[in-house]
């Protein structure tokens, strides 16, 4: 028979807060309890542990040590998983309630991510749902720092403690106003660097779009830069040049109401892929299901939809 714990779930709640939070007065804010009882609890963990967790300073707060940031993850993950017990427990065949709090690669996320998210708030009147726009690293931090639930990213090395699975993969197309001389069919890099290039502006974006033109010896010339696609797309209509992205939405027409031509890239390259990921550790009810209902989406023709082949 194994020992019972000698840390308790809220000493362990109160720790893992004082990590995320920065400070032992943010946590009490965020546990809604006493400082003292926080410090209290802190001081357990560390004389558990046998070391010294959390650097103290006047000027900055607290800073977790590696060896903190890690136990605190894991203290994280061990606090979702006796929530989603006692949730399952509870739940049977309930609906879902809380909070689910997701990150998603801006570029991509807005075509699909409301249409699976609000017949799920619908079923679920009890669920509401925080969307924050993020880059891979980002994404990640905030995962593991416990302050997303589920996260959407795109080309970026995993980090330890995050479990993901692929969505899709997404290959490069151009992106041309209506009438533009190459707008009939599938398109060369060599035929696009001929062109003004309007450059999505975004981690993961531009440097994969830079290193298509690189890896061939070409040099197209930018002529705009913008940090959102509505904006890449409202410039491609106006006729600032081509653009080469790697989701289309579900319109060939610009906020400005202009007509688009999505185009297949006719080189081969390779693509960007979409990862959904989570913190290790039984997810809670809320991400396993929205998780599923993504991997499901990924598999099925409206997915499809979305990416523009080589052989489309």
């Amino acid at each position: 028979m194994t020992d019972p714990p000698r840390l308790s779930l809220r000493a362990m709640a109160a720790f893992a807060a004082t990590v995320e939070q920065g400070s032992i007065a943010g946590a009490a804010r965020a546990l809604n309890i006493a400082a003292s009882a926080v410090a209290a609890s802190v001081d357990q963990v560390e004389a558990e542990v046998g070391a010294a967790l959390l650097v103290r300073t006047r000027a900055k707060g607290i800073a977790p040590t590696e060896e903190g940031r890690m136990l605190a993850a894991r203290f994280r993950a061990l606090l979702e998983d006796c929530d989603s017990v006692l949730e399952d427990a509870r739940a049977g065949a309930a609906t879902l309630s809380g909070h689910l709090r997701i990150g998603y690669y801006a570029p991509v996320a807005p075509a699909f991510l409301p249409g699976l998210l609000i017949p799920l708030q619908r079923a679920n009147p009890g669920l509401d749902v925080s969307l924050v726009d993020c880059a891979a690293d980002e994404a990640q931090a905030g995962l593991l720092a416990g302050r997303l639930d589920l996260i959407l990213f795109a080309a970026a090395p995993v980090r330890a403690g995050i479990v993901t699975r692929r969505l899709l993969d997404l290959p490069p197309y151009v992106l041309a106003p209506l009438g533009h001389p190459l707008a009939r069919g599938p398109v060369a890099l060599a035929d696009i660097a001929a062109h003004p290039l309007v450059l999505l502006d975004r981690p993961v974006a531009e440097p994969y779009v830079t290193a298509l033109f690189r890896d061939l010896g070409l040099a197209p010339r930018i002529a705009a830069r913008a940090n959102t696609t509505e904006m890449v797309r409202s410039l491609v209509g106006a006729g600032a040049g081509l653009a080469v992205l790697n989701m289309r939405p579900r319109t060939d027409r610009s906020y400005a109401g202009d007509g688009l031509a999505a185009l297949p890239l006719s080189d081969e390259v390779a693509p960007i892929t979409l990862l959904v990921g989570r913190a290790e550790g039984r997810p809670k009810r809320a991400v396993a299901v929205m998780q599923d209902l993504l991997l499901g989406w990924a598999s099925g023709p409206r997915a499809r939809d979305l990416i523009v082949a080589r052989n489309s």
